[in-house]
């Protein structure tokens, strides 16, 4: 398998944005309706597919289906995972679901509109994109039970969230193209981290080379012909991109929206073609 790193220039997207067809080499995991919001709990991996939470057991070994594990009356839009097992479920208009831990069975529905994005910073904190109408709003909220607290709001669909440290989230915001910085303690006007993304980001996942993935679903420069399948990125820890990897417009993994990283692999959801996909990160990215 070559490098992972761009080739084949072509108008619009360059440096590491240049395309290549990385997603296409990538070995199927797994096929499903609309996979998305990859977690990884007890070594185990996680994904949503439509009102469905899906287990796929034995990743590494390549051969196995997944099963249904959990299901609700509405479409999961968020999930998140938390140090002590529980899992955070965004089900749209009817709230915030947690499964497992000391707030099992708890709906938060403290805080208006429908969750687009959900990330722990401990089992009783909780960070949540939010979405009513088109405006959008990020929340911290205390599954103990204080109020909500609205960190950021005017936010246009923050589809990803990242805890970069205590202080700070990592959001990515869709219909801006961009990647913003929020304090998770207060409110606070966010900081523009990266702009002018070739398309509507997606999820955020922390990298092992200490930056962070981001996957992009569709692109926003349809000039580009035949690349128009989606990307991932890789942003070393400057938020700099460093390198690509993309899917194809006739190609099978379209639509990248999620993405986790583990033991030397990219996991990746592609919600166009319903298909989990592993992309072996042994090879050396390149810029």
């Amino acid at each position: 398998m070559p490098g992972l790193g761009p080739s084949n220039a072509k108008a619009g997207l360059d440096g590491p944005y240049r395309p290549n067809r990385m997603l296409d080499l990538g070995t199927r995991l797994a096929e499903c309706p609309a996979p998305d919001n990859l977690v990884w709990q007890d070594d185990h991996l996680l994904f949503s597919s439509g009102k469905a939470v899906m287990l796929l057991d034995g990743v590494h070994d390549h051969g196995h289906e997944a099963e249904q594990i959990l299901r609700f009356e509405s479409a999961v839009t968020a999930m998140a995972a938390a140090e002590d097992g529980s899992l955070a479920i965004g089900l749209g208009a009817d709230g915030i679901a947690i499964v497992g831990g000391e707030h099992d069975g708890k709906i938060s529905a403290g805080v208006p509109g429908r969750a687009t994005a959900l990330c722990f910073a401990d089992p009783h904190t909780l960070f949540a994109g939010m979405v009513r109408g088109e405006s959008g709003a990020l929340w911290r909220i205390d599954l103990r039970g204080a109020t909500p607290l609205c960190l950021v709001d005017d936010l246009a669909e923050p589809n990803g969230l990242l805890l970069h440290d205590l202080d700070t989230l990592i959001v990515s915001e869709g219909s801006r193209c961009r990647l913003l910085e929020c304090d998770t303690a207060r409110p606070q006007r966010p900081r523009v981290l990266l702009d002018d993304l070739p398309g509507a980001p997606g999820r955020l996942a922390p990298s092992a080379e200490h930056g962070l993935w981001l996957a992009i679903p569709t692109l926003n420069r349809r000039e580009d012909t035949g690349v128009s399948g989606g990307l991932v990125v890789r942003l070393d820890p400057g938020f700099t991109a460093v390198a690509s990897l993309h899917g194809s417009a006739e190609g099978r993994s379209r639509g990248a929206m999620s993405c986790l990283e583990m033991r030397g692999e990219l996991i990746v959801a592609c919600r166009t073609d319903g298909v989990l996909i592993a992309i072996d990160l042994s090879h050396q990215l390149e810029s």
